[in-house]
């Protein structure tokens, strides 16, 4: 009788999370990959002894030989499955979490480049820039001061080093425009953040921050120092609106989590 090689094949895959309670998978048709296959030393590439596999040990008792290959997961889709199980343990440093944000808002912002000299003119005529990211529009005129330093604080890195990312309207073409007329003018998915009189009139500068949905528009005032936090999550899905909303002062504006 010839002695028969069983090859056993662990493979490691990785698949992007779906909805809770959704299979990770799905099982195409024909055979499953997770099937152990027998495989005969006179069948087998190379001799018998797939790669990876060394050959059994001559002197080894019995008639079953166990080889198990690793197969090599995508090295994007295993970075983002840990890191949402460190998250979800809480096992990484705030450190850790903070690289983690900041490589993932780079990878958002590399599809939305700076504004055109076209999307500049459109902007001009009323109509809003898609494709470029969250907008800044000024909407008030009357504060020359407060506009240039509103620009400088919310250029100014947060001490953790971020800073929002924002495409600049500013343009008369704006002056005095309603959230209404903002709002229906809005590219889709696009966030928003008003500089009108509220805001350029006040020493805090509360900023008007705008999420437009289908079902309506949602509100928030955000200090200039908290508007990263807001900007930078919202953009890449890592907190929800509620939350920000939820955390605001009692006179309605947000400063940041305490």
């Amino acid at each position: 009788m010839h002695r028969v090689l069983l090859l056993t094949v662990l493979v490691v895959a990785v698949t992007a999370c779906g909805s809770p309670g959704e299979p990770a998978g799905t099982a195409a048709a024909g055979p499953s990959e997770h099937e152990t296959p027998a495989v005969s030393a006179d069948s087998a590439p190379d001799g018998g002894f797939p790669p990876g596999c060394p050959p059994p040990d001559p002197g080894a008792e019995g008639d079953a030989w166990l080889c198990v290959v690793e197969t090599t997961p995508d090295p994007q889709a295993e970075r983002e499955r840990l890191a949402a199980l460190a998250k979800q343990r809480g096992g990484w440093s705030e450190e850790d979490a903070q690289r983690a944000d900041a490589e993932r808002l780079r990878e958002v912002m590399a599809g939305h480049p700076e504004l055109t000299a076209e999307d500049d003119a459109a902007a001009a005529s009323g109509e809003l820039p898609a494709d470029r990211g969250s907008l800044l529009i000024r909407t008030d005129f009357t504060h020359p001061a407060q506009w240039e330093a509103l620009l400088t604080a919310v250029r100014t890195p947060s001490p953790e080093g971020f800073v929002p990312y924002l495409s600049t309207v500013d343009h008369q073409r704006w002056a005095g425009a309603s959230v209404a007329d903002i709002a229906a003018a809005a590219p889709p998915h696009v966030l928003l953040v008003i500089a009108d009189a509220t805001a350029l009139s006040s020493p805090q500068m509360p900023l008007l921050v705008l999420e437009v949905r289908e079902e309506g528009t949602r509100e928030l005032r955000v200090a200039p120092g908290a508007l990263a936090s807001v900007e930078n999550n919202l953009s890449i899905a890592n907190v929800d609106w509620e939350e920000f909303a939820g955390a605001a002062d009692p006179d309605g504006v947000f400063r940041g989590f305490d």
